[in-house]
């Protein structure tokens, strides 16, 4: 019969919402009403709508996480170092895009939460900016540490299988920050607003990928942008180092053009789930979905899936 394969393309980059639009897009029409109504039903005061989203003449599914009625950007860490200066929110600005402004105010970490603008995603703009920033203003100085995420995810009414995959695609991206900030995953912290939304987007993405029930998982060598991206420390470069980290063993390359293509969120998730990373799409097509991001670029910026079959053993 033939294996059913899902491929990630990820020429103009990656975000935990892109993704999670384009996989979005593959569900059938009443799988897409069960996503959002389980996602809806997770956790009080968080609100997650797929909207269509037209980039440069190319429509897609733009999904919108809502906090509070709040938008967030992506993971904010907030490591505090032992001179009391927090790190981080990465502003990332476009989700990619990011910014990075980040304005971390801490942190990068970008994790960036970016989100980026995610308008991302992407788009460069990186001027993400997250809004972060903001965000906070109801959870400015409400804080979410790694285990209590981990927690969190164990407790959702979820299949063990989604749970468990979400638990390690944060592992993955708690031990990239650690190491960055040379410390442990339990002093890294999140603003409340932006860990909900990253968590959102992992959730998400691990669910689509388990209703869509793929053999297989492939994906296409990753952009991750190009140039530098501000923040609280100054200038870093592209990929941010907590992108960087996770990124190892992955194929990867630079854009043309300057700017955040990839965030933590994304390249973790990345990571985790695809088998193989190549450039040949040797599959029958049947369906395809795009995830947008929430900035507009010069470019269209966006995540497309193809969900087909294999023929052979």
């Amino acid at each position: 019969m033939g294996k059913k394969v899902l491929y990630l393309e990820c020429k103009t980059g990656a975000a935990g919402d892109m993704l999670m639009g384009a996989l979005y897009g593959l569900l059938t029409e009443d799988n897409k009403k069960i996503f959002l109504e389980k996602m809806n039903s997770l956790w009080e005061g968080v609100t997650v709508t797929a909207e269509e989203k037209t980039q440069k003449g190319i429509g897609g599914i733009q999904m919108r996480v809502r906090v509070q009625g709040t938008e967030e950007d992506e993971l904010v860490c907030e490591h505090t170092h032992e001179d009391g200066h927090s790190c981080g929110k990465h502003e990332h600005p476009h989700e990619h895009g990011h910014d990075h402004e980040h304005h971390h105010e801490h942190g990068h970490n970008h994790e960036h939460h970016h989100d980026h603008e995610h308008h991302h995603e992407h788009g460069h703009d990186h001027e993400h900016h997250h809004d972060h920033e903001h965000r906070h203003e109801h959870s400015h100085h409400h804080h979410t540490s790694y285990p209590e995420i981990l927690k969190r995810i164990g407790a959702l009414p979820m299949s063990e299988q989604v749970r468990q995959d979400a638990a390690e695609i944060y592992r993955q991206i708690g031990e990239a920050e650690s190491k960055v900030h040379q410390t442990t995953m339990e002093q890294i912290h999140f603003h409340e607003v932006g860990s909900l939304d990253a968590l959102v987007d992992v959730t998400g993405s691990c669910l689509a990928i388990e209703m869509l029930g793929a053999d297989e998982i492939l994906a296409s060598p990753v952009c991750v942008g190009n140039g530098t991206v501000r923040c609280a420390h100054g200038v870093l470069p592209v990929p941010a180092p907590a992108t960087a980290e996770i990124i190892k063993g992955m194929p990867v390359y630079f854009s043309e053009s300057d700017g955040e293509l990839l965030t933590p969120t994304g390249a973790a998730v990345l990571k985790y789930f695809v088998k193989e990373f190549t450039r040949e799409l040797a599959l029958k097509i049947e369906n395809i979905g795009y995830g947008m991001g929430t900035r507009e670029f010069e470019n269209p910026s966006f995540v497309r899936a193809f969900l087909g079959i294999v023929e052979g053993d």
